[in-house]
C-alpha cells in the first residue's frame, strides 16, 4: 500500500509539479502536450461548426423545420392523452408570426406588449380568426423543437394548452433575431377553435428517437417568464447537447491548462521556461477564441437559458 502511494505521488509530481526529476517541465505542459491541446480545441470547434451548418444552414431553414417539428411533437403529446390531433392553420401561422415579429421589433418577451399593451388576441383579430377558444404558448432561446416542447410539457399551465380538448387548430412561428442585444430564437404557438370547422388533419406518429371582432375563451400562462432547467439530459436536443458539452469541454481544458501553468510558474519561481509559458498562453488564447467566436446563431442561443411563458 505504501509503495502504491509513493508511486502515485511520484507520478503526480512527474506530470504536474516542476522538479529536478522532470527538468522543471511537467509533462502535462510540455510542447508536445500543448500541441495536442491546440489540435483538440480546433478539431472540436470545427466539428461543432460543420454539424451546425449542415443541420441548419440558415435561419430560414431552421424556422421552417422547427415549426413543423413543433406541430408534430404537440400532436404526439395529444395522441398520448387520447385527444384528437390539431389541424395546422395558415391563418394561425400568420397570427403567430405577427406576434413573434412584434416581440423582436419592440424588444420584449411577454404575452402582452409592454409598449402598446397589445394582447395575444389582437393578433387573432388582425388575421380575421373568429375564435370560440384560443391560447398562446411562448418559448425563447431553444436550439431545437424538442427543447421548447419538453419545457412546455413540464409546465402545468403550458401543458394545459397543448392538451386542451377545446382546440382544433394550431399555428406556429419560429424566428431568429435579437432581444436585449442578444441573438435568440423565439417560438409562438397559437391554438384555436374557430366558428368555421377546420379540415381534419392526418397525423403521422413521428419516427426516430424522437378582421371582424373576436370573442371567446382565452388561455395563457400568467406571471413572469420561467427559466427552464432540464432535469434529464435527454430533454435537451442533440444540437443543444453538442454545443453545451463542447463549451463545457473548452472551459475544462482551459482551466486544466491554466492550473498547470500556474504550478509551473510559481512552484519554482527562479526556474522558468519562457517558451513553454508563451506556448501555454497561446493555447489558452485559442481556447478563449473558440468560446467567444460563434459564427452560427445556434452557438449563441444554446449557451443561453431556455425561457417559456
Amino acid at each position: 500500500m505504501i509503495n502504491f502511494i509513493q508511486k502515485t505521488s511520484r507520478r503526480f509530481h512527474h506530470y504536474f509539479i516542476p522538479s529536478v526529476h522532470n527538468e522543471y517541465k511537467p509533462h502535462f505542459i510540455r510542447h508536445q502536450a500543448l500541441h495536442f491541446y491546440s489540435g483538440v480545441l480546433i478539431a472540436v470547434k470545427v466539428f461543432v461548426l460543420v454539424f451546425l451548418f449542415v443541420t441548419f444552414p440558415s435561419a430560414a431553414q431552421f424556422s421552417t423545420v422547427t415549426s413543423s417539428r413543433i406541430v408534430e411533437l404537440t400532436n404526439s403529446a395529444r395522441v398520448e392523452q387520447n385527444l384528437p390531433v390539431l389541424a395546422r392553420s395558415n391563418v394561425l401561422d400568420k397570427s403567430a408570426m405577427m406576434k413573434a415579429q412584434d416581440m423582436l421589433a419592440k424588444n420584449y418577451f411577454a404575452h402582452n406588449s409592454p409598449v402598446d399593451g397589445a394582447t395575444p388576441w389582437e393578433w387573432f383579430k388582425a388575421v380575421g380568426y373568429n375564435y370560440t377558444f384560443a391560447g398562446e404558448n411562448l418559448a425563447m432561446n431553444f436550439s431545437e423543437a424538442e427543447e421548447a416542447v419538453n419545457a412546455w410539457l413540464d409546465s402545468p399551465t403550458h401543458q394545459a394548452n397543448i392538451i386542451n380538448n377545446n382546440y382544433e387548430e394550431i399555428g406556429v412561428a419560429v424566428v431568429v433575431g435579437e432581444i436585449d442585444g442578444q441573438t435568440t430564437t423565439l417560438v409562438v404557438q397559437h391554438f384555436g377553435k374557430s366558428f368555421i370547422a377546420p379540415q381534419p388533419a392526418e397525423f403521422v406518429r413521428p419516427s426516430g428517437e424522437l378582421a371582424p371582432e373576436v370573442a371567446g375563451t382565452t388561455q395563457v400562462s400568467t406571471g413572469q417568464a420561467i427559466e427552464v432547467t432540464f432535469k434529464q439530459t435527454n430533454q435537451r436536443s442533440l444540437t443543444g447537447k453538442i454545443v453545451f458539452y463542447a463549451q463545457k469541454f473548452f472551459w475544462i481544458l482551459l482551466i486544466f491548462i491554466g492550473i498547470n501553468l500556474i504550478l509551473t510558474i510559481f512552484i519554482r519561481v527562479r526556474i522558468q521556461h519562457k517558451p513553454i509559458i508563451m506556448h501555454a498562453l497561446a493555447v489558452i488564447f485559442i481556447g478563449i477564441l473558440a468560446l467567444l467566436i460563434q459564427p452560427h446563431f445556434i452557438e449563441t442561443v444554446a449557451s443561453g437559458v431556455v425561457k417559456i411563458l
